[in-house]
């Protein structure tokens, strides 16, 4: 859905890229627009829809918030089990960053870079165990709620 956006919004308004949509929202609204990074411009979109509709009282990069949710779930998670291990935390990370861009993760992913260079889908397997498939759900849901 977010590629019909951006389709329609170039189609119809030109102009209409996400810098030029976050720089109107930061000289309409100075004290309520953050920081853009470069990266994950286009799940940005999500960011600034988001804004638009008054679902968020910030516009923030998505990856920023995605960021913090993925630490709030930690905590919640060290509250209520499970533990993970240092290389299930990397895993966790790399996850969070693919969801940041790509808004995002399935299975499949997990085979592609930088998941593949780490032992892709088969290391995660063996990390997470047959809860890996539940664990991308949640998190897909949590860190882009």
């Amino acid at each position: 859905m977010l590629k019909e956006l951006e389709k329609k919004l170039r189609d119809n308004h030109a102009a209409w890229t996400e810098d030029n949509l976050w720089n109107a929202f930061a000289a309409t609204k100075p004290g309520k627009v953050k920081g853009r990074s470069q990266a994950g411009r286009f799940a940005d979109l999500v960011a600034l829809v988001r804004f638009a509709l008054e679902q968020q009282p910030v516009l923030a990069p998505f990856a920023e918030s995605v960021s913090e949710r993925l630490n709030e779930w930690l905590m919640d998670k060290a509250q209520t089990g499970p533990v993970f291990s240092a290389e299930q935390l990397a895993w966790l990370n790399l996850i969070r960053d693919h969801i940041a861009t790509a808004i995002s993760i399935e299975p499949e992913d997990l085979d592609l870079t930088p998941f593949n260079q780490r032992g892709g889908l088969g290391k995660a397997h063996q990390l997470f165990g047959e809860q890996l498939p539940k664990l991308l759900d949640e998190l897909n849901a949590v860190l882009t709620a």
